[in-house]
């Protein structure tokens, strides 16, 4: 038996003894374990995933997908020339549009249809993506580094973080963190970003390397759904660990 297997034997059976469970973390810089994927049309301005189904905006419409094989649902028109990412919040479909750098929020009508009202205005010039963390819209700004939480019934900014990401793109939540690209560096990769401090906490690679501008995450409960620009396909991928030892006790 070598020094270092000794050693780890040891360390397992200390850990059982003193009830811990060790967990092997998906540490910063690691590939994300593939799921499975569905076609894409190539062309992404964010994701999100609500009532078990993926929403996703596309400049002049938005795309309801069946996330089992890919297949276009519904298409509803987008409130503007040029929309940005959307999320689901309290009922309603929220939008940002590029065009008028307006924030947008959209029902669905007893005849189907999304029907969109402007709320109000994005705390940068153009707002590019958008999520919620239960209580606030959260957005990000124009090749910025910031994101914002705004307020949903005032639209105000009740506070913002400072990023490492010279321009964050699309944004998600998963109930602890923060998920996050950028459009023009570290390609194919996503970040962990924690929410109040705005320290990136890991750096992941997609499992393919053909997805340039990653612009779409968004979050089911159990895993991270990624696609984006010039991207083949909409990727379902294991949302990686983020602690590595836990108790029983």
């Amino acid at each position: 038996m070598t020094q270092n297997v000794y050693f780890l034997c040891r360390q397992m059976f200390l850990m059982t003894v003193l009830g811990f469970v060790f967990i092997s973390p998906v540490s910063s810089g690691d590939t994300l374990q593939l799921i499975r994927k569905i076609p894409h049309s190539g062309y992404s301005e964010g994701l999100d995933f609500h009532n078990g189904f993926l929403w996703h905006s596309l400049p002049k419409e938005i795309l309801k997908i069946d996330p089992k094989d890919g297949t276009i649902l519904n298409r509803f028109p987008s409130p503007t020339e040029h929309s940005e990412s959307l999320a689901w919040f309290q009922g309603a479909l929220w939008n940002l549009s590029f065009t008028d750098d307006g924030i947008y929020r959209g029902y669905l009508n007893n005849r189907g249809e999304l029907k969109f009202i402007k709320k109000g205005t994005t705390p940068e010039v153009h707002g590019w993506g958008l999520t919620h963390n239960n209580k606030e819209l959260v957005m990000t700004g124009n090749f910025s580094a910031k994101i914002y939480f705004v307020n949903p019934k005032t639209l105000q900014v009740t506070r913002s973080i400072e990023t490492k990401i010279k321009d964050v793109e699309d944004l998600a939540w998963d109930g602890e963190l923060l998920w996050a690209s950028s459009f023009s560096t570290e390609n194919g990769k996503i970040f962990s970003i924690d929410p109040k401090t705005g320290k990136t906490t890991g750096t992941f690679s997609l499992p393919e390397d053909n997805c340039p501008v990653i612009d779409g995450i968004a979050y089911d409960n159990k895993g991270l759904w990624i696609t984006g620009k010039e991207c083949p396909s909409i990727y379902y991928v294991h949302k990686p660990i983020s602690r590595a030892v836990t108790s029983k006790k």
